[in-house]
């Protein structure tokens, strides 16, 4: 069966490796509901427990944007309608958290405390927190979210050197924390499991998975005794060639020579042996001290060509050059549609969503986009009977309005 064809199967039974798995997903940010993302999308049966309202997740971004961001957020999940401010909520939280193998939450899901920490030696928490919320004694910029990545290192680093930081339109750092959440849970799940134990909660900083990831920064740091500052698109340390280019037909194109031989051959290209051989550009040294004529060069020289030329002559003679792909390109790549890395998936009203398939694919092990994200407490039934509740449990629960569809 092709990716096309199992995303979107009406068989909302997951399967997978993570299959009997239960994750209770209490949150209302991107990183910990990527977490459960991933352990949905590989079996794991994730229920989104969502407020009166809905979660705040529904309600990121414009109105054109919430109708599509919602179902691929909460592909493969479940969504239980739950008002935890009635008082017949306390005994189906505990019933809920009693069969939970993980938790994932955030700051938004306050009001579950009392009874995740009653629950204390039963499911693997996972806590990922806005940086400086932990100590705020000792962190004195704003909480918000949002402005994690400022927090990294990463942030530091982009922009032109006389100019100010750019900052990434994606929530990279929400989604390297949910990465780091999704493989802590697994980590800490098996342990405690192999060692006949009580789980241990995981609290995870919203930068610190960007951080780990931008080990380089302190490494380079370090050894020089002062920070690297922002170069542009180039390289770090302005040793290596590699920058953004615009091609003769308006596209953009970016290459990378970091090394001695990549670098000679890029240069024979452009300018044959006697750029190659000059003394200007022949040595990494040269190329840092002279790397402002060097960029020129290339750019008159890509300037000249429309990118397929220029991606067809990288091609042979050995060169990195790639081009700068936007959401349409990658639709439209004959590679994307073989591989099948975006596919469409049915939406529960008609009509269907592109979005990325499953990653990452392992051989033999089914993992599959069962269905998009539905309504809230489009599952409420469903989910509670999983946790064991009878017919009668379940409509006193809706009669009270604790729970509802």
């Amino acid at each position: 069966m092709s990716p096309q064809q199992r995303a979107g199967n009406a068989d909302t039974t997951p399967v997978g490796n993570l299959s009997g798995l239960t994750v209770l997903d209490l949150s209302g940010s991107p990183a910990p509901s990527f977490a459960g993302s991933l352990l949905a999308d590989f079996g794991a049966f994730v229920v989104v427990v969502e407020p009166p309202g809905g979660s705040p997740l529904r309600k990121l971004g414009p109105a054109a944007v919430q109708q599509v961001w919602w179902p691929i957020a909460a592909r493969n999940k479940f969504s239980l309608a739950l008002d935890v401010a009635r008082p017949e909520a306390a005994p189906l939280i505990t019933r809920l958290l009693a069969q939970a193998d993980v938790i994932l939450r955030d700051d938004t899901a306050s009001c579950w405390m009392e009874a995740v920490h009653r629950s204390a030696g039963g499911p693997v928490d996972v806590h990922v927190y806005a940086t400086g919320a932990d100590r705020p004694d000792l962190w004195s910029g704003s909480t918000d979210p949002r402005l994690a990545t400022a927090a990294t290192g990463a942030m530091a680093l982009t922009g032109d050197k006389d100019a100010g930081p750019y900052q990434a339109e994606f929530p990279l750092t929400d989604y390297c924390a949910g990465m780091l959440a999704a493989a802590s849970a697994l980590i800490e799940l098996r342990a405690c499991r192999l060692e006949d134990r009580p789980a241990r909660p995981i609290s995870i900083g919203l930068h610190e998975a960007l951080l780990r990831m931008n080990e380089w920064q302190l490494v380079f740091a370090t050894g020089r005794g002062y920070a690297e500052q922002r170069n542009g698109n180039r390289f770090p340390l302005n040793v290596n060639i590699g920058n953004i280019f615009r091609t003769q037909d308006n596209r953009l194109v970016t290459l990378s020579a970091a090394t001695a031989p990549v670098a000679a051959r890029l240069l024979a290209l452009i300018g044959g042996e006697a750029l190659r051989d000059d003394p200007r550009f022949a040595t990494a040294a040269a190329r840092r001290d002279n790397m402002d004529e060097l960029e020129l060069i290339i750019g008159e020289w890509i300037a000249r060509h429309d990118a397929a030329d220029v991606l067809r002559m990288g091609r042979e003679a050995d060169v990195v050059i790639g081009p700068i792909m936007d959401a349409d390109d990658i639709a439209a790549h004959p590679q994307v549609a073989a591989l099948g890395s975006v596919v469409q998936v049915p939406l529960p009203d008609g009509g269907s969503i592109a979005m990325p398939a499953v990653f990452p694919r392992i051989d033999g092990v089914e993992a599959e986009i069962r269905h998009a994200g539905g309504a809230i407490g489009a599952h409420s039934d469903l989910v509670l009977r999983r946790f064991g509740l009878m017919p009668q449990e379940i409509g006193a629960l809706r009669q009270s309005r604790t729970v509802w569809m």
